[in-house]
């Protein structure tokens, strides 16, 4: 193999490995980068909104901790109101949920009845539904059926 040949190969094994490190680390550090945010969701949506509204300010580092402490204090009072209205949100949820089983027919009801476990599912408990369980509490059921009626009596008896 002559001397050009050598240097082309050369060239294209280390773009290759340089793709390859890079891809390597990419997915390392958004693994990380997911894992922290499924942990963490309520503050990880604090630091990203922080970063988004004084990331080009140029602070300090003693105005970078007060200022993330004012995020963080935010975060617990947001939390703290979401249990307070919580119970009110429930009501809501299950008056909803109760008028639109009202209009549905039977079958209906099975699919709707399906998809509130699945949202229930996908949704998962985060910083803002604490208690997805009772997410749609209480949970609007169907009416029981109502026993028949006994025949009427024959007539001329």
């Amino acid at each position: 193999m002559n001397k050009i040949w050598k240097a082309v190969l050369g060239v294209v094994l280390i773009y290759l490995f340089g793709c390859l490190s890079g891809v390597v680390c990419t997915s390392i550090f958004v693994h990380n980068k997911v894992l922290e945010i499924m942990q963490h969701p309520g503050l990880a949506a604090e630091k990203a909104l922080e970063k988004r509204l004084t990331g080009n300010l140029r602070l300090d580092p003693g105005q970078r901790a007060q200022i993330d402490g004012f995020f963080l204090d935010n975060l617990q009072q947001r939390k703290e109101l979401q249990k307070q209205i919580h119970p009110q949100v429930q009501s809501l949820n299950g008056q909803t949920v109760a008028q639109v089983l009202a209009i549905l027919r039977p079958d209906q009801k099975d699919i709707f009845h399906q998809n509130i476990d699945t949202f229930r599912a996908h949704l998962g408990a985060n910083a803002f539904t604490p208690d997805v369980d009772n997410l749609f509490s209480p949970q609007a059921q169907p009416p029981p059926p109502t026993p028949p009626s006994p025949p009427p009596p024959p007539p001329g008896q």
